[in-house]
């Protein structure tokens, strides 16, 4: 190599060097109890990736953690919105907002250590957190099947405690107006990350929530399908 240096771990894989850009993060906060979104700036690049974990992490029992990403333009005015929840949408949650490093400006303070690309773009920094992929699935969603998998990923002790998943995969899946016994009916089935603190697994699994709906009401079957990442890890 002609350029920085190269990091590679134990298992043969590369973490840093002149052709890499590593995902640092830009901020993190916490959902407050109550809402279901936090409004981010603006001024962020459109293609920022946001994590949730359920406020705190945990070492034992289950939480769950679902949400999305809003980014939309009214008369003029760009709003970037993080939706997130557990159990329910409001459910407190922690969050971190990562960009790609060459998005970031290059640090002048003097301290730590910073590697470049051969064009010049920043690669890493030291001065910035690091967002670490622990692990990743992609999965195709279709009207017969939303790639639920209560434990996609298996840990070892303590590997998931602090661990965020991606914003995105998670949210309505699939909605239904269906006719039983003279009645109408809707039926939303969220997709939900799980996270077993008790046995180190993280999956999905799926919640329903099931209302009322005019007798005069179509009878019909909604699926958001196509293809998803689910991405979970952690920040050092």
């Amino acid at each position: 190599m002609s350029y920085g240096i190269t990091s590679i771990n134990n298992s043969g894989f590369t973490q840093i060097d002149e052709t890499s850009e590593a995902f640092l993060v830009i901020q993190t906060g916490t959902k407050a109890q109550g809402q279901t979104y936090v409004t981010l700036s603006n001024t962020l690049p459109s293609d920022i990736l946001v994590f949730a974990r359920p406020a705190g992490g945990g070492t034992s029992g289950v939480g769950y953690v679902s949400g999305y990403v809003r980014d939309y333009v009214i008369s003029g005015t760009r709003y970037v919105r993080a939706y997130m929840g557990g159990s329910i949408a409001t459910d407190s949650c922690d969050y971190a907002v990562v960009k790609r490093s060459s998005q970031f400006t290059t640090p002048t303070s003097g301290y730590g250590m910073s590697v470049f690309t051969s064009s010049g773009a920043l690669a890493y920094t030291t001065e910035q957190p690091m967002f670490r992929a622990i692990a990743a699935r992609s999965v195709t969603l279709t009207a017969a099947s939303g790639a639920f998998d209560a434990a996609w990923y298996q840990g070892a002790v303590g590997s998931i405690d602090t661990a965020y998943v991606m914003l995105g995969p998670f949210g309505t899946y699939q909605y239904e107006q269906y006719a039983s016994m003279g009645e109408n009916f809707s039926k939303h089935t969220h997709r939900k990350a799980k996270l077993d603190w008790n046995n180190h697994t993280v999956g999905t699994t799926s919640t329903v929530d099931v209302n009322d709906v005019g007798n005069d009401n179509s009878v019909f079957v909604r699926t958001n399908a196509g293809q998803r990442t689910e991405l979970m890890g952690y920040i050092v």
